[in-house]
């Protein structure tokens, strides 16, 4: 039998994981904006071109959304996750600052996907390895 607990740490976790896969694989890997492309090569922080640089992190992306979407080791995920996302919000408001007060962007997104990773850390066990 399922709680109602265990489902809203379900719904959470999976939710943050298609987030994960749908920003890895959509504007990372489908579609590069030109933007992001920018951002990548004024960081200086690429491997080759800015566009094998966005393919790779949109990879990585998405193994982490399923990752989360599977559940194996949680909170490990969770943290994973969100470590991740506080540091590319560190590179975008450097790379540039004007994305932070759009009111379509990441900032606000962000926000709700680490009350997600919260949400499944405060009730993931500890010990187990699978949600």
């Amino acid at each position: 039998m399922i709680t109602k607990l265990h489902a809203i740490k379900l719904i959470s976790r999976i939710a943050l994981g298609l987030v994960w896969f749908y920003e890895g694989l959509v504007p990372k890997i489908l579609f590069l904006r030109t933007d992001e492309i920018a951002l990548v090569r004024t960081s200086h922080l690429m491997l080759r071109t800015p566009e094998l640089t966005l393919q790779i992190l949109g990879v990585a992306q998405m193994l982490v959304g399923v990752w989360l979407i599977i559940g194996i080791a949680e909170r490990v995920a969770v943290l994973v996750a969100t470590a991740w996302m506080l540091i590319l919000i560190m590179l975008v408001a450097s790379g540039n600052p004007s994305m932070l007060t759009d009111p379509y962007g990441a900032l606000v997104k962000d926000f709700c996907l680490i009350a997600c990773a919260i949400t499944v850390w405060m009730l993931a066990s500890p010990y187990s390895c699978a949600g």
